[in-house]
């Protein structure tokens, strides 16, 4: 639905930073392989840079998959929901919830809060009244054959996590997230591409971009 929006310096570094931070935690650990390898010799040391080679590569795929997905994705609008205010903000990020961010027995009979943890579910998605936002209309743990969806895994207490469940904010602009957040003005811009994996490009208030300079 629409073309991919490209926007412009400022939300393509959003998009780039976001990618980099949530591959950061993976990164980190390497920073002390100098040492570790200064300690190794011969066949150890080829086993060492084999290992850290394949993570390299696994790292920069998810990487590229990411921005792909930003590129030739479909542009959807998602409603964010408000969220308890102690959780609004983490650091230099805007935590996000939507309405098909939780699971129950009703929403899959099969459903089970204690077996069903870390596995893979599919919310089919369809539009709404306004034809410009889009709702759930149907989990499911079988993969959809047509239409459009989200692709999500169970984490926490029948907790849905999509990977767009959070926005990197610049100083000084949190305010007017938060104002929109809780006047359920707030919606998330997402890539979506056809295996139901979603990207978030940015944020909209009242389907438009935030103004600069409203936040604190």
């Amino acid at each position: 639905m629409g073309q991919p929006y490209i926007g412009d310096s400022e939300e393509k570094y959003n998009m780039v930073n976001t990618a980099i931070q949530q591959t950061d935690s993976k990164l980190a650990g390497l920073g002390s392989l100098d040492v570790l390898f200064g300690r190794l010799k011969g066949n150890e040391r080829i086993l060492l840079l084999a290992g850290v080679g394949f993570q390299v590569v696994v790292l920069l795929a998810m990487i590229m998959m990411h921005f792909a997905t930003l590129l030739t994705g479909d542009t959807i609008l998602l409603r964010v929901v408000p969220v308890d205010p102690r959780d609004l903000f983490r650091g230099d990020y805007v935590i996000l919830s939507y309405d098909f961010s939780r699971i129950s027995p009703e929403d899959i009979p099969d459903f089970n809060s204690y077996n069903d943890q870390g596995r893979t579910v599919y919310v089919t998605i369809v539009p709404e009244a306004d034809e410009k936002h889009w709702e759930a209309s149907k989990f499911s743990f079988q993969k959809p054959s047509t239409g459009k969806f989200l692709r999500g895994q169970i984490s926490g207490w029948n907790q849905i996590k999509f990977g767009i469940e959070s926005y990197f904010v610049q100083e000084g602009e949190g305010l007017q997230y938060e104002e929109a957040a809780r006047e359920k003005k707030l919606s998330a811009q997402i890539a979506l591409d056809g295996n139901g994996k979603a990207v978030l490009k940015r944020l909209m208030i009242d389907e438009h971009p935030p103004t600069k300079g409203r936040g604190r």
